[in-house]
C-alpha cells in the first residue's frame, strides 16, 4: 500500500513543536503514515551538522517523537551531512554516527540521510563517499530500525542527461543496499507530472524502493506565491513508488489543507469550507491553484476592480489563524492588482515609480519600468 506523509525539508521556515503537533494530528486524522524531520533552517540538521543538539532542542525533538508515537505516525529524524569526496571519510563517518547515536537516545528508531543541495561534483567519487556513509549508518542502526536517503542527484535534471549515464547514480546502485529507500522528486525539482514511467526509468538504474519527495506545493523557491489547489499530475499505481512525502510551506494550518488535498477524498471547495475560508476566496482561487495551472488573464479595468473588491475583505475583515498564514500572499496579490490598475490608467511615470519603489525590489522595478518604457 502506498505510504503518504509529510517532509519538513524546506528553506526559510523552522516550525515549533506546536506547529508539528498540528501536522501530526492531521496526518493521523487522514490515516497517513510518516513525518520526516529535516528542516534546512535547523543548524544542527545541516549547517552545523557535526554538533549534537543542545539539551533544550533535544527535549523538543524527544517530545515530537513521543507525540508522533502517540498518534501512530512514524517519525524520521534526518541529518544532512555536508560531506564531499575530499573529506576525511573516517572522521565524517564518526561524526554522522555520533548524531545517529543521539537520535537513538532521544527515542528515534527511523532515520534519514540527506545529501541534497550540495555544490559538489556529482561523480562516482562523491557517490562512493555517500554510499560508505549510508552503509555505516545502516550497519549502526538495528534491524527493527529503518533508514531512507536523499541522493545529490535527486531528479532527472540533475543527472545532466540520461539517468543510465549518471556515474553518481550508477555507483550508488552498486554500493548502497537495495533495502534502503531513496527519495526522488521526479523529472525536475518541482515536477509537473510524475508517473509509473518515471519510476520505471529510475528503476533501470537503481532497484531501491522509491519515495517521492514531492515539491508540488513548495514555495520556498517562490516566496511571494502560495499554492493550495487540487493535487495534480501524479499518476502511478500503488506499488510503483513505495510512498509520497509532501514538502510544502512550513505554515501548519496551510499544510494541513495541503495534506487533505493529497489525501484526495474531499473537494477543494469542501476542504476550504471546513477551514472556514470565506466564500469570496473561491473567486480568486485560480491565482492560488498550483505551480503549473494556467492563471486567468487580467484584462480591463473592470476585471481588476472586481478582483480588488473580492480581495479587500480577505485582507482586512477575515480574522483567523489561517488568515494570518495567508495574509502576506493575499496582500501581495492585492498590491499587485493595484499596481496593474495604475499601469492601465497610465498614471505619471515618476509617481508610479515612486509608488512601486516602496513595494517591490529594485531589480524587479528595473525590469518592469524598462519594459514599460520600451512598450
Amino acid at each position: 500500500m502506498l505510504k503518504k506523509g509529510y517532509i519538513e525539508g524546506f528553506y526559510g521556515r523552522l516550525m515549533s513543536l506546536n506547529d508539528r503537533t498540528i501536522l501530526l494530528k492531521k496526518l493521523s486524522e487522514l490515516s497517513m503514515d510518516f513525518y520526516v524531520y529535516g528542516p534546512k533552517e535547523d543548524p544542527y540538521h545541516r549547517s552545523n551538522w557535526t554538533s549534537i543538539y543542545p539539551k533544550d532542542k533535544a527535549i523538543g525533538l524527544q517530545n515530537f517523537k513521543i507525540e508522533g508515537e502517540r498518534l501512530g505516525i512514524r517519525t524520521y529524524m534526518a541529518l544532512s551531512p555536508l560531506i564531499s569526496a575530499s573529506d576525511d571519510l573516517n572522521k565524517a563517518t564518526k561524526a554522522v554516527l555520533k548524531k545517529i547515536k543521539q537520535f537513538k537516545k532521544l527515542g528515534f528508531t527511523d532515520f534519514a540521510i540527506f545529501f541534497d543541495d550540495v555544490d559538489f561534483e556529482r561523480d562516482d567519487d562523491l557517490a562512493s563517499t555517500h554510499a560508505d556513509i549510508l552503509c555505516a549508518v545502516n550497519e549502526f542502526t538495528e534491524k527493527e530500525n529503518s533508514l531512507i536517503f536523499c541522493p545529490t542527484v535527486y531528479c532527472n535534471k540533475f543527472a545532466k542527461g540520461k539517468l543510465s549515464n549518471s556515474t553518481y547514480l550508477k555507483t550508488l546502485s552498486k554500493k548502497v543496499p537495495e533495502s534502503i529507500p531513496m527519495l526522488w522528486t521526479g523529472k525536475e525539482v518541482v515536477s509537473k507530472t510524475i508517473s509509473d514511467a518515471d519510476i520505471l526509468s529510475l528503476k533501470e538504474v537503481l532497484n531501491n524502493p522509491i519515495i517521492i519527495w514531492d515539491n508540488y506545493y513548495a514555495n520556498d523557491y517562490c516566496p511571494r506565491k502560495l499554492f493550495i489547489g487540487d493535487y495534480q499530475g501524479r499518476d502511478f499505481s500503488e506499488n510503483s513508488p513505495m510512498g509520497i512525502g509532501i514538502n510544502p510551506t512550513g505554515l501548519p494550518i496551510t499544510d494541513s489543507i495541503i495534506l487533505s488535498q493529497v489525501e484526495g477524498s474531499r473537494s477543494t471547495k469542501d476542504i476550504l469550507r471546513k477551514n472556514n475560508v470565506p466564500d469570496c476566496f473561491k473567486e480568486i482561487l485560480p491565482f492560488f491553484n498550483g505551480p503549473f495551472n494556467k492563471v486567468p488573464a487580467l484584462e480591463g479595468l473592470e476585471n481588476i476592480k472586481s478582483l480588488l473588491k473580492l480581495s479587500t475583505p480577505l485582507c482586512i475583515d477575515w480574522k483567523s489563524e489561517l488568515q494570518l498564514e495567508w495574509a502576506p500572499y493575499l496582500w501581495n496579490f492585492f498590491i499587485d492588482l493595484n499596481f496593474l490598475m495604475k499601469l492601465y490608467k497610465s498614471e505619471d511615470q515618476k509617481g508610479l515609480e515612486e509608488w512601486a519603489s516602496q513595494r517591490y525590489s529594485n531589480p524587479l522595478n528595473q525590469i518592469i519600468f524598462r519594459r514599460n518604457t520600451d512598450n
